[in-house]
């Protein structure tokens, strides 16, 4: 059978429990949580298997694009009850047909990268639902995991670890015992990963995460054990942050998440430098936060990194090293990465320094008076600061670099490089197009879309989509461009 053929039948039979799911929800009673559940499973295992299959990946890729745009228009315009009716907001079924779209058109040689992630969505996070709701008494996860609880946090932990056992161990990649350390290393990743997404998008995250946790431990060079090692020591670390009061809860799951990935795919070369850059860091901040930020209240957020600040300071550095992993040449990508990190330290350190030795700073643009904290604001001490923070990254980068890295000595200049750089351009996006609003109730300008309890606040300038935490993001990519452009042309 061709794939044409095989694509349609695919297509039909998704078609058919979702009309299955229909009838039995309008006819026979049946509640939208169950049918939801139901077309979830049953989807998930049809197109977890397409890749036994299809000879290529284009006829299933296209079959997937046309889910998601079926599946986009179902939810806007409140049709098909019984797979939405449960969650009526949520886009968590086109969330899954782009992870689907996605893990066809960049793992098509690595099935088992494919299968294994879908069939994990499928299951584990249909157990997750179902203990977390059907248990009478549950037990919550922390502030920042809303709706979550331990019981479906354990369920999707013990799901996924089978689901993946069994996979890889029925793809011929390993015996029974290694294929269980497998699964183990795999389970925490993915519970954690669920544990923290909102809205439905877990059935995005979910597949992607256990996908490169997956692809990491399909290379050799990274065994189970290594991994549950990283997840031990990266456990261990945020603990210690969240008891230093460094980390919100759900900023303790996006650490745990790039320490793990970092030092159990990438070692310690790949590590440390992040490392470095949290802990002098989040000293800083701690004492940046008790000297200055209670007086100014221009800063969004206190020195308790939430997951998006994690994100920010550090997801492109992820981003990076996880394209070295999918063979994006590490000569190229070990600078991108230290200038990502160098950029997310500069910054951090002009900031913290200039709140703490200083009232006040200029405006980067026009050299303006403003509270010392206001996003653009440059004082020369904190200049100081930036040069250190990236400096100091670059010394990290001399003494500790990944194996097959030659131009050790370049990388540490580009990592110096394009730290200063990213923070200024941090600075220059702080002081014209980050979002700021002014207090209805006191008329200060601050960051903070509440600020004086029982008034509102209004934007005077900027873009609201351009809060801290994405000019954080740009300057990191802007700073991770120039120090690889500085590393080619040297």
């Amino acid at each position: 059978m061709n794939d044409i053929n095989v694509a349609l039948l695919c297509v039909a039979a998704v078609a058919i429990i979702v009309v299955l799911s229909e009838v039995v929800g309008r006819y026979f009673g049946i509640s939208g949580r169950i049918t939801r559940l139901a077309v979830h499973i049953s989807s998930g295992v049809i197109v977890a298997l397409a890749p036994l299959l299809f000879q290529n990946r284009w006829w299933p890729a296209a079959a997937a694009l046309l889910l998601l745009i079926s599946l986009y228009l179902a939810v806007h315009f409140h049709r098909l009850p019984s797979i939405h009716a449960a969650r009526p907001s949520s886009y968590g079924t086109v969330w899954f047909a782009v992870s689907v779209l996605l893990l066809y058109l960049l793992a098509w040689d690595e099935p088992v990268l494919i299968t294994v992630p879908l069939l994990v969505m499928a299951f584990a996070d249909a157990a997750g639902v179902i203990v977390g709701e059907a248990r009478r008494y549950t037990i919550p996860l922390p502030q920042g995991f809303t709706g979550k609880s331990w019981d479906g946090s354990i369920a999707v932990f013990a799901i996924t670890g089978l689901t993946v056992s069994l996979g890889w161990e029925a793809f011929g990649l390993a015996g029974t015992g290694h294929a269980l350390l497998v699964g183990l290393a795999c389970a925490p990743v993915v519970a954690v990963v669920e544990a923290f997404s909102r809205r439905g998008t877990d059935n995005l995250t979910v597949p992607l995460a256990a996908a490169f946790t997956l692809m990491l431990l399909r290379d050799s060079a990274v065994q189970p054990q290594a991994m549950l090692l990283a997840e031990a020591v990266a456990l261990v670390l945020v603990a210690i942050a969240v008891r230093w009061k460094a980390l919100r809860p759900d900023g303790a799951a996006g650490a745990f998440l790039i320490a793990t990935w970092l030092l159990g795919g990438g070692g310690w070369p790949w590590t440390v430098p992040i490392m470095v850059f949290f802990v002098i860091s989040s000293v800083l901040s701690q004492v940046s936060d008790r000297k200055r930020r209670g007086e100014t209240g221009v800063i969004a957020k206190g020195s308790m990194r939430d997951m998006a600040q994690v994100g920010a300071n550090g997801g492109v550095a992820l981003a990076i090293f996880a394209s070295a992993a999918l063979g994006f040449p590490p000569d190229l990508a070990w600078p991108a990465f230290l200038g990502a990190v160098a950029t997310a330290t500069s910054d951090t350190w002009a900031t913290e320094i200039g709140m703490a030795l200083r009232r006040h700073a200029r405006l980067i643009t026009t050299g303006r008076t403003v509270p010392a904290g206001t996003s653009g604001g440059v004082t020369l001490v904190g200049f100081a600061g930036s040069a250190a923070g990236a400096l100091v990254i670059g010394l990290v980068a001399l003494m500790l670099t990944p194996a097959g890295i030659e131009a050790v000595g370049i990388s540490a200049l580009a990592a110096a490089v394009g730290g200063i750089a990213g923070s200024l351009i941090d600075s220059f996006l702080g002081a014209t197009l980050q979002v700021q609003f002014r207090c209805h109730g006191c008329g200060a300008l601050t960051e903070k879309k509440r600020h004086c309890e029982g008034t509102g606040v209004e934007p005077i300038r900027g873009w609201r989509v351009l809060n801290n935490d994405v000019v954080n993001v740009v300057s990191c990519t802007a700073g991770a461009a120039v120090a690889l452009l500085v590393s080619v042309i040297v």
